[in-house]
């Protein structure tokens, strides 16, 4: 246990991963499951801290284009009615005798006028209606330039889709136990050189006997692969120097445990640095089980991996392994 007190120690120093160390009561997990953080900004300013770009970059694509027809749809309704009540007049070719079909028959202007269609059926001919046209299509023209540019960063940004198991396991391993949990990628993009980080947090006291939350980085049997085909068992084993060394699941949970994961690596498809973040929390601990292998070999000698299998585990008591 001493060197658990040296590795707090140490982090009373000044080793800090940037995350809340007080004790509040009620905390929720501070990384969501999909790689965000549970968190709320407070800026004051009028928006907060929405910016446009970023948000268009990183929506999802049924929002990204939610947005691009609903503006489209909205400028076209904007200008249609301008060059209503402009005057038909001032627009030659205009059909229709009623009210709607005249607006109607602006909307389609107004639409071949933002695209710079220009068909040449309707052409504006009054001064009024030629400076409504000559501002959208100045607007059309920057409206898909800009959405041709977050489009193409939207396909152009490395998306990274590791997968990982639903559960951390406290397993086996050699004369000792290991916390352990398994990922993979679910891109047919080939990842290398793809590294591991893990931090432990938990829940303790000060000196003065108030609470406070603690970290720890986790040692790694292997914190780097060179490649990353199938999937793999990132293993923290739990010897002295562990902030779960000696610690049943009950203690495991009282003590609110969870586990920060950061893996990054080289996508060659994209030649670009992939970053995925997630966490484990308490509640998501199984004590004494073992990981399946999510592949097996076909009949024509060809590794077969199954996503569906990554995360599945036997129940494999550790006191019969340790002795076997």
């Amino acid at each position: 246990m001493s060197k658990i007190r040296n590795a707090i120690d140490r982090m009373k120093a000044g080793e800090d991963i940037g995350l809340d160390r007080s004790g509040q009561s009620g905390r929720q997990r501070t990384v969501n499951p999909d790689g965000s953080y549970n968190m709320e900004r407070i800026t004051g300013r009028v928006f907060g801290n929405f910016n446009p770009f970023y948000w268009v970059i990183t929506t999802s694509w049924a929002h990204y284009w939610l947005v691009v027809f609903g503006f489209y749809g909205v400028m076209n309704v904007m200008f249609a009615s301008a060059y209503y009540f402009i005057g038909v007049d001032q627009l030659s070719g205009m059909q229709g005798n009623d009210a709607f079909t005249q607006w109607l028959y602006c909307f389609f202007f107004s639409a071949q006028s933002f695209t710079t269609v220009g068909y040449g059926g309707i052409h504006p001919v009054g001064k009024l209606a030629n400076v409504v046209a000559t501002l959208e299509a100045f607007i059309g023209l920057m409206t898909f330039a800009l959405a041709t540019g977050t489009l193409y960063g939207r396909f152009s940004k490395a998306v990274p889709r590791i997968k990982y198991s639903k559960n951390i396991l406290i397993a086996p391993y050699r004369d000792i136990t290991a916390m352990q949990f398994m990922v993979a990628n679910e891109m047919e993009t080939a990842l290398m050189e793809v590294n591991a980080k893990v931090n432990l947090s938990w829940m303790d006291e000060d000196e003065k006997g108030n609470p406070i939350r603690r970290f720890q980085q986790g040692k790694l049997e292997f914190d780097k692969i060179a490649m990353f085909p199938t999937s793999w068992i990132i293993n923290h084993p739990i010897d002295e120097e562990s902030a779960l060394f000696e610690r049943s699941l009950e203690e495991i949970k009282k003590m609110d445990f969870e586990v920060f994961v950061v893996i990054n690596g080289f996508d060659d498809t994209t030649s670009q640095t992939i970053y995925s973040r997630h966490s484990f929390i308490a509640e998501q601990f199984i004590y004494g089980a073992k990981f399946r292998r999510p592949f097996q070999i076909n009949e024509e000698g060809r590794i077969v991996m199954d996503l569906t299998k990554v995360g599945e585990y036997d129940l494999v008591p550790i006191e019969k392994q340790l002795t076997a």
